[in-house]
Order: C-alpha cells, then sequence, then structure tokens
C-alpha cells in the first residue's frame, strides 16, 4: 500500500517552460476560488506577472487585495524555496511596481524557515505593509484531493488522480458482497461506510500526513453523521492539529455546508482552546451569510485577543473617521477649543485598543488616541501640538457607537 504521502506527485508537472505548469494550475485553482484574474503588461524580458483580486468582507467593511503570484516549481530537486528564490530587488518593490498590495507564493515543495522569516516580517499581521501567503505542497495537494477539483488533478496530474481515486473505493467493496448479505443489512452497511467513503470526509484523505489527526477527523465524522453527537465531535477535535482541523472543515462545507455551520458554531461556544475557537469564527465569517446579532452573539465567546484581531481594524478606522467628523459631540472639543481662537484638528490616530464582550449580546471597547491640532490666534498660526485621549464605546446588532472621547491638554499649560 503506497504511503499517503506520496498520492500526489508533483514531479508530473512537466512544462518547457520551468513553472509554467504550475502556473497554469494556480490560475485554474485561483478561478475555482473565485479570484479574479489578470495580468501585468510585459516587462524588460518580455514576461508577464499574474495577478489575483478578491474582495475581503469583514463584520464591520471590506478589503480589496491584488495578490502578485509568484510560482516556484522545485518538485524534480526536492528542495525548499529560499529567499535566493524570491523576486528581486525586493517583494515590497514588486508588489508596489504592480500596484498590488499582496505577494502569493506558489510552491510544489516548501518554504525554507529564513523565506518564510521574511514573508512574516512583510506581512500585516506582523506589522508589515503587505498580506503575504503561501501555497505549499501541503496546501496544493489538500485543494486537489476536493472532489470539486479532482478534475483538475486528472488534467494536471493523471497518475496522482489515480492513486486518489482508489482511496474512495471502501463503497465498491462493500457492494461487492452485495449478492451475500439481504438488502436490509446492506442498506444499513451502506449508510455506516458511506460518510468514510466519501473523498470529502474521509480522515486519510483530508489530511494524509499525520495518522493521529486523520483518525481524529474520523472521530469527529461519526460523531457529526452518524452518532449526531455535537458534543462528541467538538470533544473529537482537541486531538486534531490545527492545519488537519482547517481542512476538515473545508471538506465538512463542501459535503455539508448546514452540518458544517452547526459543528463550527459549536466549536465557537465550546471548545477549549481560543486560537480554535477564533479560526472557526473566522471560517463562518467568510462563508456563511450571518445576521449582524447572530455574528455578535458568536463572537462573544472569544477572548479579548481574538476580538481585537478580529475587530481592531475596523473600530480603529470608525473611531478615527467619527472624531473627525463630529469633533464637537465630544468632550475633547471643549478642551481643544479652549487651545486658542481658532483650533484646527490636524489628525487623529488610535494608539491602543481594547475589545471585550459584555454577554452575548454586546461588545464593548476602548482605547487610546493621539489628536495633532494647530492652534489660531486671530489668524495667526501658534504652533502644532500633540495631545493624548482616550475614548470608548461599543456595537450591537443595531450598529458601532462611540460613547466618548476625551483629550488631556495639561501639557499645553506648562
Amino acid at each position: 500500500m503506497e504511503k499517503p504521502e506520496q498520492i500526489i506527485d508533483f514531479t508530473e508537472l512537466v512544462s518547457a517552460v520551468p513553472g509554467e505548469r504550475l502556473e497554469e494550475l494556480a490560475r485554474q485553482i485561483g478561478r475555482r476560488k473565485g479570484l479574479s484574474l489578470t495580468w501585468s503588461g510585459r516587462g524588460p524580458d518580455g514576461g508577464r506577472d499574474l495577478l489575483f483580486t478578491e474582495i475581503l468582507s469583514g463584520p464591520l467593511s471590506s478589503e480589496k487585495i491584488t495578490w502578485l503570484v509568484s510560482c516556484k516549481d522545485k518538485a524534480k530537486s526536492g528542495n525548499s524555496v529560499s529567499e535566493s528564490d524570491l523576486p528581486c530587488p525586493g517583494i515590497k518593490d514588486k508588489v508596489a511596481q504592480h500596484k498590488a498590495n499582496g505577494f502569493l507564493l506558489v510552491t510544489t515543495t516548501t518554504v525554507s524557515t529564513g523565506a518564510k522569516a521574511l514573508l512574516d516580517s512583510l506581512d500585516k499581521s506582523s506589522g508589515g505593509d503587505i498580506h503575504t501567503l503561501v501555497w505549499d505542497s501541503s496546501e496544493l495537494t489538500a485543494m486537489l484531493l476536493e472532489p470539486s477539483n479532482h478534475d483538475l488533478l486528472m488534467q494536471f496530474l493523471p497518475q496522482s488522480y489515480q492513486r486518489a481515486k482508489r482511496l474512495t473505493s471502501l463503497e465498491g467493496a462493500v457492494l461487492a458482497f452485495r449478492d451475500q448479505l439481504p438488502d436490509r443489512v446492506l442498506a444499513e452497511v451502506m449508510q455506516l461506510v458511506r460518510p468514510y467513503s466519501a473523498s470529502p470526509l474521509k480522515g486519510s484523505v483530508v489530511w494524509p500526513y499525520d495518522p493521529a489527526s486523520a483518525s481524529a477527523i474520523d472521530q469527529i465524522v461519526a460523531n457529526l453523521l452518524i452518532k449526531q453527537d455535537i458534543a462528541e465531535a467538538v470533544s473529537a477535535t482537541e486531538e486534531i492539529e490545527y492545519d488537519a482541523f482547517m481542512a476538515l472543515v473545508t471538506a465538512l462545507h463542501d459535503h455539508d455546508p448546514d452540518r458544517c455551520y452547526t459543528y463550527l458554531s459549536a466549536i465557537v461556544c465550546q471548545h477549549s482552546e481560543p486560537d480554535v475557537r477564533f479560526n472557526a469564527l473566522q471560517f463562518l465569517f467568510d462563508n456563511y451569510e450571518i445576521s449582524r446579532s447572530e455574528r455578535i452573539t458568536l463572537a462573544a465567546h472569544l477572548d479579548t485577543d481574538a476580538l481585537r484581531e478580529l475587530y481592531d481594524g475596523e473600530i480603529a478606522s470608525f473611531v478615527e473617521e467619527e472624531l473627525f467628523a463630529s469633533t464637537p459631540n465630544y468632550e475633547l472639543y471643549q478642551s481643544l477649543d479652549r487651545l486658542s481662537s481658532k483650533t484646527v484638528v490636524e489628525d487623529i490616530y488610535v494608539s491602543d485598543l481594547t475589545v471585550e464582550a459584555e454577554g452575548e449580546g454586546k461588545i464593548n471597547f476602548l482605547g487610546r488616541i493621539n489628536v495633532h491640532v494647530i492652534c489660531q490666534y486671530d489668524g495667526e498660526q501658534m504652533g502644532s501640538y500633540s495631545f493624548p485621549g482616550v475614548f470608548s464605546g461599543y456595537f450591537d446588532e443595531s450598529g458601532i457607537y462611540l460613547e466618548s472621547a476625551s483629550v488631556d491638554t495639561r501639557s499645553f499649560y506648562q
């Protein structure tokens, strides 16, 4: 029996120009994911770069990301992608050249430690200026093993497709004995094996890289589809690694979206790990139409760090825009107005933020701001000043609200 990790063999991606076949595969996967595909103008070397565009819809706003796609096929050598393989003179410069704000590396192997550290340092989640993402061999394998992509697997990797196809033969093995089983018994046996024989839900197919996680997936699926015991399914999730969990969720969503919604909602409310609850909620927000009240009810089960990661960008933008547009409505206006005959607010930015749930229907936020102003007397500019301040507010099913905002101007009088 072949080892699970040999199911997909990317050395089948043969092309006259190195990496060209991988780029064709990446384009097809991008289309399947609903991404808009464009090409850059031809560069000095006559080549064109591939760009993906997507719209990310958050709880309070949306963001457009244009990904510059870089494909590195190293399946033949088996080498990982190193820093020297990444665009020169620099990723940020290359991304800016194409007016993009994201960099997607697609590779048939893995990324070296140095290259990963570089990409992580550039990512916005680490304080960088762009989004970064990697589709490595594990990610590509998970995508290609999805039933909806089996035609791509057959087109680009026909030998790998034949190996993957054999993994779904459990039902066929049972049916081979149909003449020896009463119809009633056969029907019951088929009902039991079908969840495991279906490619998207079989543990060894969903995650063929780790037997422990594959076994946990089988337990989760059994509790969801056969025993219909959500609590036990959540408990079984404690034994699965993160990447395997996300692969299972993706497969379950494709196979049974309603059951997937129920499962993930239970994960958000009951799982012991904050990071797992957060990732389950993100998947729900990204893949389901959920009412605002339900979103807040689910988000209330996250810890403060997860709530901040989920909402900090939207809250900061709202606070800054609200204070600019409606300064007189808040206490800080009186403090600033007393500084001069005309105090002009030049800039406001949020410097710190705390977000925490209050029950299941309300999420509070508070934080610090820095307010930059220009003071004038009789049309003459006196100077620019910066003052610290604080704010607080909340959001619920009705909307987002800023309750208070004030500044400390004592330094002006010292």
